[in-house]
């Protein structure tokens, strides 16, 4: 009598099992897709490694507008606004994935019918087990809602501290040496404002006629008969760049763009300063595109408050990109300042050390203007956001 082939059975066995494992990761990587697809309040979808759209779930159809047949194959970056998209700062933010692992941010978006939503944003750099990168998953979430909701707070919270501070008319002379106070302060960073008017205008129209006047002298000199004179050359050029830094100091301490063309040429022009001299690569995004002047100590406010940030980036951040978002609100304008370097260490948050002169300075002049300013880490880097009213703006 013929005996059973053991080791055929034994093949078989693993053939089997071979399949229904198949069989399983195959249900496994269905459900999966279908648990992603029927997702609604997220979108969720996978760009391959030039940012063009891979996937596209429901979710993303339902907030973005898009449907999968229009948009998988397209670049991210048209969920992006025009100045965005002109910086290249959606591949920075791939960018920045690639390099962290992770990047996570809060920011204007745009659906398909040109309306904007302020969404969250998770971007996750995917890589196999070699650790080449095969693409990215990107979750999106609608933070409009959640906004309003914010803003009904903050409006609630000013009425219910109204509502306190009638209640707490025993306190009356003690809110009354804080008035003195607050106007005392007020006072100090006025006259610190018209002290650096004053400078600015001593140093341009004073020191800075007389280089000019120097330069012109040693010009002259060194184009008639003392030509060719190395001492007189290195004296020319001593002159011109002891003017050209007696003019920045001047603009540093005021720009005269400030108060006779407002806060945008004025920030322009900052900007441009800063990247020609390769310090930090600045972008800059604003609403609406025909920015309103406002009042002269909101617009001074504004500057200082983009100025400070810019130079802790530079002196302390350890990275050279910044970017910058001014807003004008129906009752409010609103400025963020964002790094991407290693962020502030703990103690810097108020566990036992206080914060620095500039920060302070930051603080009390939003504090002033019944504003408030905000200092929080992102991912990476950190985060200024200032808040200021307007309702008083004529």
């Amino acid at each position: 009598m013929q005996q059973p082939n053991k080791g055929l059975t034994l093949v078989s066995t693993e053939v089997q099992a071979n399949q229904y494992a198949e069989h399983r990761l195959k249900q496994s990587d269905e459900i999966f897709r279908l648990l992603v697809d029927s997702v609604k309040d997220y979108a969720i979808f996978l760009l391959d490694t030039d940012g063009k759209v891979a996937t596209w779930n429901q979710g993303a159809e339902r907030i973005k507008g898009y449907s999968a047949d229009e948009i998988i194959g397209q670049h991210f970056s048209r969920f992006y606004p025009k100045e965005a998209r002109e910086s290249r700062w959606p591949e920075r933010e791939l960018e920045f994935a690639t390099k962290e692992g992770r990047f996570v941010d809060e920011g204007l978006r745009v659906r398909k019918d040109g309306s904007s939503f302020w969404a969250y944003v998770v971007i996750t750099a995917l890589r196999d087990q070699t650790g080449v990168l095969r693409g990215f998953s990107k979750v999106t979430r609608d933070l409009t809602e959640r906004r309003m909701l914010e803003e009904r707070t903050r409006q609630l919270n000013r009425e219910l501290r109204g509502r306190v501070t009638e209640l707490l008319e025993s306190q009356r002379l003690v809110e009354l040496r804080t008035l003195e106070l607050q106007k005392l302060s007020g006072e100090l960073l006025r006259v610190q404002d018209e002290e650096r008017r004053r400078m600015a205008r001593t140093l341009h129209d004073e020191l800075g006629q007389e280089l000019v006047a120097l330069k012109l002298e040693l010009d002259s000199a060194t184009s008639s008969e003392l030509k060719g004179n190395r001492n007189l050359i290195h004296a020319t050029e001593l002159a011109s760049s002891a003017l050209q830094k007696v003019r920045n100091m001047s603009y540093l301490l005021h720009p005269p763009l400030l108060d006779e063309s407002g806060l945008l040429p004025a920030l322009h022009w900052y900007f441009e300063g800063l990247q020609s001299r390769g310090q930090l690569r600045i972008t800059f995004e604003y609403r609406p595109i025909l920015f309103p002047r406002l009042q002269r100590e909101i617009e001074t406010a504004i500057f200082r408050v983009i100025q400070e940030s810019l130079t802790n980036i530079y002196r302390h951040a350890e990275t050279q990109d910044a970017r910058i978002e001014l807003i004008q609100e129906p009752d409010s304008v609103t400025v963020r300042v964002r790094d991407f370097g290693k962020g502030i260490p703990d103690l810097k948050f108020g566990t036992g050390i206080a914060p620095g002169v500039g920060i302070s300075g930051m603080k009390e002049r939003v504090k002033q203007l019944n504003g408030e300013l905000r200092i929080s880490r992102a991912e990476p880097g950190t985060l200024v956001h200032a808040t200021i009213p307007t309702l008083d703006q004529v």
